[in-house]
């Protein structure tokens, strides 16, 4: 797989924007997010559409982002997409529209429900870009070859069915992939795979870095994470640690499984 050219926008990716406590790190409340965005437009970012290939002129770029599809993003978006003028991209799993959020740890302390179909289909009327995290949120390294191809083929098709898009953008779930994987979205027709790491110089099409935006962080803690340096080099050890701890939820999921 060949190496991209040019400079790519930086993709956020966020997860959860709630109000109030909730379980785990990947919850960002919307006050916040709406600050973050004023923030980085007087840093001298735009906010990018999502690009399949690096141009050299978007180095001021920057993409937001969100993994999970969670229902509230039906509220949240549409204003804030108007206040702001940006156009996300959510990763959705598509077995799990109208459902909640079953594949994670926190489910038994505080349901999520993900988006339904037709909020699906009103945000992406309203130019929010829907691209798949599979369709179970499995780990799909851990997927036999058979069960790999339904994850990739099944949520490309149902997007494409729901939005009228075509979807040619993925997020690996828990940001896990290898080269099979890579090399199977890649038969599936897609153009990108996302991950949760940083961004790296040696990135390809099928291993984008992003950059994790968490509870814990802040205005100053994102901008290093923007910048190279030795910094950043303490903010990738933090994400790669945080990165780490989702492999519990996959463990929990493959013991209930052996259970049920």
């Amino acid at each position: 797989m060949a190496e991209t050219s040019g400079i790519r926008p930086v993709t956020l990716v966020f997860h959860k924007l709630l109000e109030g406590f909730t379980y785990g790190v990947t919850n960002f409340a919307p006050d916040r997010f709406e600050h973050l965005l004023q923030t980085l437009r007087s840093q001298g970012r735009t906010f990018s559409s999502v690009q399949g290939e690096a141009t050299a002129e978007e180095g001021r770029g920057v993409v937001i982002s969100f993994d999970d599809g969670y229902g509230h993003l039906a509220e949240i978006l549409p204003v804030l997409m108007e206040r702001h003028s940006f156009r996300p991209i959510v990763f959705m799993p598509t077995a799990l529209l109208g459902g909640s959020n079953r594949w994670d740890y926190s489910h038994f302390l505080r349901r999520v429900p993900h988006l339904d179909r037709d909020q699906v289909r009103n945000l992406a009327a309203l130019g929010v870009m829907f691209g798949s995290h599979g369709a179970t949120h499995c780990d799909l390294t851990s997927c036999s070859a058979s069960e790999l191809k339904r994850e990739l083929w099944d949520s490309r098709n149902a997007l494409q069915d729901l939005t009228g898009q075509e979807v040619e953008l993925l997020s690996y779930p828990f940001g896990r992939y290898n080269q099979r994987v890579a090399e199977e979205i890649q038969e599936a027709g897609y153009r990108c795979g996302y991950t949760m790491r940083l961004p790296r110089i040696d990135d390809h099409h099928f291993s984008i870095g992003r950059v994790p935006i968490y509870s814990f962080d802040t205005p100053w803690s994102i901008s290093r994470k923007l910048r190279p340096g030795i910094v950043n080099a303490l903010e990738r050890f933090k994400t790669d640690a945080v990165n780490r701890l989702s492999g519990g939820t996959i463990w929990l999921n493959r013991l209930r499984r052996l259970r049920s």
